[in-house]
């Protein structure tokens, strides 16, 4: 189904890393954070759009508490989403 809504707003890293610093509780998940930003902005030239988006989101996953798991339907982001019926993905 299209969506009638606009691109999403531009943002930097910048952003990105005051957002997920202000979001982390702890010295541990505010190192890893940075870490995997800065891999993740080193690769961004080579992932599409899409990809580069997926692994932001991956990376704001990180700093649930352990206990929290995320729905199952979430799953498919570390993977990427399901192919088509049959296709055994």
């Amino acid at each position: 189904m299209p969506h009638t809504a606009k691109q999403l707003p531009q943002t930097t890293w910048g952003d990105l890393e005051a957002i997920f610093d202000s979001l982390a509780s702890t010295g541990q998940q505010k190192e890893t954070v940075h870490h995997l930003l800065q891999v993740t902005r080193e690769l961004s030239p080579y992932l599409t759009r899409l990809d580069l988006l997926r692994e932001i989101i991956c990376i704001a996953l990180v700093l649930l508490p352990a206990e929290a798991q995320p729905p199952q339907s979430w799953r498919w982001l570390a993977q990427g989403p399901p192919g088509p019926p049959g296709d055994g993905s």
